[in-house]
C-alpha cells in the first residue's frame, strides 16, 4: 500500500505542479474541470446513483455548470457564491463537530445530498479558476494554496501520531486528533510567514497567519464531510482510481472546503487581481 501511495505521489505531484504555474488559465480550468467531474462521478455512487447509466446525468449537468460558471467567473454573482460557501463550510465545521450528527449507512438515493455535493464540487472549481487567474501570482498563489493543504495535511499526520490523545470526531473518523489538528495549524503559520516573505500580496503577516490558520481550519470540515458520506455508503474510500490513495473525493476532500474559503478571505481583505 505505501509502495502503491509513493508512486502515485511521484507521477502526480509533477504534474500538478507544471500544470498549475505553467497552463494558461483557460486550459488550466479544463484540466480542473475534469478532476471535479472525477469527483462528481463518485458523489454519484455515495448518493445512492448504483447504476453506472444513472450517474451520467450529474456528469452532464456539472459539465454543463463549469462551462456557464467560467464565462461568469468575474461577475459579482461569482464572488457572492465564493462567499456563500465559505460561511457554510463554517457552518458545517460546527456541525461536525459538535458530535451531534447520527451517522448510520443509508441505501437508497439522496437526492438532497446529491445537491449539495454538486454545489459544492462546483464552488471549489471557480474558486480554484478564479484564485489561478489573478493578476501577476495567480498560478503562484493556486501553488500556495495547494502546498498549504500539503503542508497542513502533513503536519496532521506526524503531530498526531507523535502526539495525538483527544479525539478531534470520533463517531466520524476516529484516527483524527486534536493534537494532529495543531500540528496542521502550525503548518499553516508556516506557510503564512512564507507567503510575507514573498510579498506577493499587500497583506501583513497577521493578516497572512489569519487566513492560512483559518483556510487550514476550514479544510478539516472538508476532510470530515467526506469522512461521512462514505461511513453513510458504508465503504472505505470513494473510488479506486488512484492506487494507495483511493478515490478523487479522497484526494481533494480537504481542497473542497478551503478552496472557498481562502479566495473568499482574499476578495475579503481586498485582493481583487
Amino acid at each position: 500500500m505505501l509502495k502503491a501511495r509513493l508512486l502515485t505521489a511521484l507521477v502526480l505531484v509533477p504534474l500538478v505542479v507544471l500544470g498549475v504555474l505553467y497552463l494558461p488559465n483557460p486550459l488550466f480550468a479544463l484540466v480542473l474541470a475534469v478532476v471535479v467531474l472525477g469527483g462528481v462521478w463518485e458523489l454519484g455512487n455515495l448518493c445512492g446513483l448504483q447504476k453506472t447509466s444513472a450517474r451520467f446525468l450529474p456528469l452532464l449537468a456539472m459539465a454543463g455548470t463549469l462551462g456557464i460558471m467560467y464565462a461568469g467567473r468575474n461577475h459579482p454573482w461569482a464572488s457572492w457564491f465564493v462567499l456563500a460557501l465559505a460561511l457554510w463550510w463554517a457552518a458545517v465545521l460546527l456541525v461536525l463537530l459538535s458530535g451531534k450528527l447520527k451517522l448510520e449507512v443509508k441505501t437508497g438515493l439522496r437526492p438532497v445530498l446529491l445537491l449539495v455535493g454538486l454545489t459544492v464540487l462546483a464552488g471549489v472549481w471557480l474558486a480554484l479558476v478564479r484564485l489561478h487567474g489573478m493578476v501577476p501570482h495567480g498560478p503562484g498563489l493556486m501553488m500556495f494554496f495547494l502546498i498549504l493543504i500539503w503542508v497542513a495535511d502533513s503536519g496532521a499526520y506526524f503531530s498526531g501520531r507523535a502526539f495525538g490523545k483527544r479525539k478531534l470526531a470520533p463517531h466520524i473518523s476516529p484516527g483524527k486528533t486534536w493534537e494532529g489538528v495543531a500540528g496542521a495549524l502550525l503548518g499553516g503559520v508556516f506557510c503564512a510567514l512564507v507567503l510575507a516573505y514573498l510579498q506577493w500580496l499587500d497583506l501583513s503577516a497577521p493578516l497572512l497567519i489569519l487566513l492560512c490558520v483559518s483556510t487550514v481550519m476550514i479544510s478539516v470540515g472538508g476532510d470530515l464531510w467526506e469522512s461521512v458520506l462514505k461511513r453513510e455508503r458504508g465503504v472505505k474510500d470513494s473510488g479506486k482510481l488512484l492506487p494507495g490513495h483511493g478515490g478523487v473525493l479522497d484526494r481533494i476532500d480537504s481542497q473542497i472546503a478551503a478552496g472557498p474559503f481562502f479566495l473568499a478571505g482574499l476578495l475579503l481583505l481586498g485582493v481583487t487581481n
